[in-house]
């Protein structure tokens, strides 16, 4: 009997010895993830954009504010550090922002069908009505000349504003809801995914010569893969989320036809939506508003097809929903917590992860 128990007691140490043998070896995914409150409950921070001074500046759809996040004076857990500007009319659901050149903060209206600018000198804003009715603007992109291109996700259509004169020029593109884009040389490239509440589904990468107005589209596989976010990296390169395809992709324009690389994100149904290229450090990170993470795909260490290269952080608040995200100077990353906006459940969180 005592032979017994010492076998049994042996067997357990060793399981037990090689259980912190394999923690050992395993790698290590650690970050740490701070979160800011906006001043008003339930504001649904949605996107936000690093000005030149460093100063963060984000749109509170369901609190009709833009907000301003000052790093050096914020204290996480709290609202110190951060401004609001309230919008004139109300419910115009302040959507997606940039900051152009000359220090400007521009945001799209979906509820007012406008373009906003905030000029932060003084406070003021002014907006510049959409003409097609109803258009739904979205995100939004400085040209080099200093027009301001944007989406209009329900009309199927990307506008042109001109600040000098407040006129908007609008082109058609094919059916499919646009939704993110980024300028290439004399290209505007979209993504379109449909509207996959509706069980209106769109698989496509598309761009606009807006010399020419030709419009060149790339077929996205599989069917439903709603793709999402859209940016470009330092060589040309585009790289966009696939929503439901539960992937992060780039586009190889190496061959006479684009190829779709992919690389897979573990689990299922984590909903990866926006995403930002590090390009110092070889990293691309991404929000999954499902699976409410933040997560990382290393190039150095990935492989087309498979999960290889990933790493997921989790966001401290259950279904924060991460949305948008951006890098600041440092490298760090810099999101919004959205809460779940169509089902009425919102959040009022900036969260920040420090690799």
């Amino acid at each position: 009997m005592g032979k017994i128990k010492i076998k049994t007691w042996y067997g357990l140490m060793l399981r037990v010895l090689l259980a912190i043998m394999l923690l050992w070896a395993a790698p290590a995914s650690s970050a740490t993830i701070l979160e800011f409150l906006t001043p008003t409950p339930d504001s649904c921070p949605t996107d936000l954009a690093f000005d030149a001074k460093g100063n963060l500046w984000f749109t509170e759809i369901n609190g009709n504010r833009i907000g301003k996040l000052v790093p050096s004076e914020a204290k996480s857990g709290t609202s110190k550090g951060v401004v609001e500007y309230e919008l004139p009319e109300p419910n115009s659901k302040p959507n997606y922002i940039i900051v152009s050149r000359d220090g400007m903060v521009w945001f799209t209206e979906m509820g007012g069908n406008k373009v906003g600018r905030l000029d932060p000198a003084t406070g003021r804003i002014k907006e510049f009505p959409v003409p097609t009715p109803n258009s739904e603007p979205h995100h939004l992109a400085e040209g080099k000349d200093g027009k301001i291109w944007f989406l209009e996700f329900e009309t199927n259509k990307i506008g042109r504003l001109d600040p000098k004169t407040g006129q908007i020029k609008e082109f058609d593109v094919n059916k499919g809801h646009p939704h993110d884009l980024v300028l290439v040389d004399d290209r505007i490239w979209y993504s379109q995914g449909g509207k996959f509440w509706a069980k209106i589904f769109s698989n496509k990468i598309a761009s606009l010569n807006v010399q020419t107005g030709k419009i060149k589209e790339v077929l996205i596989p599989p069917k439903k893969s709603v793709p999402h976010g859209l940016t470009v990296d330092k060589g040309g390169a585009l790289w966009f989320t696939q929503l439901f395809a539960n992937k992060i992709s780039r586009l190889d324009f190496s061959a006479d036809s684009p190829i779709v690389v992919e690389y897979l994100i573990p689990e299922k149904r984590k909903g990866p939506h926006d995403l930002v290229v590090d390009n110092q450090r070889g990293w691309v990170w991404f929000t999954e508003n499902r699976g409410n993470n933040i997560g990382r795909l290393d190039l150095a260490k990935a492989n087309p097809g498979t999960s290889e290269g990933m790493e997921e952080f989790k966001v401290p608040t259950p279904k924060s929903h991460p949305h948008e995200l951006v890098l600041d100077s440092e490298g760090n990353v810099w999101f919004t917590e959205m809460g779940f906006y169509f089902m009425g459940k919102y959040q009022n969180k900036i969260g920040k992860l420090i690799p």
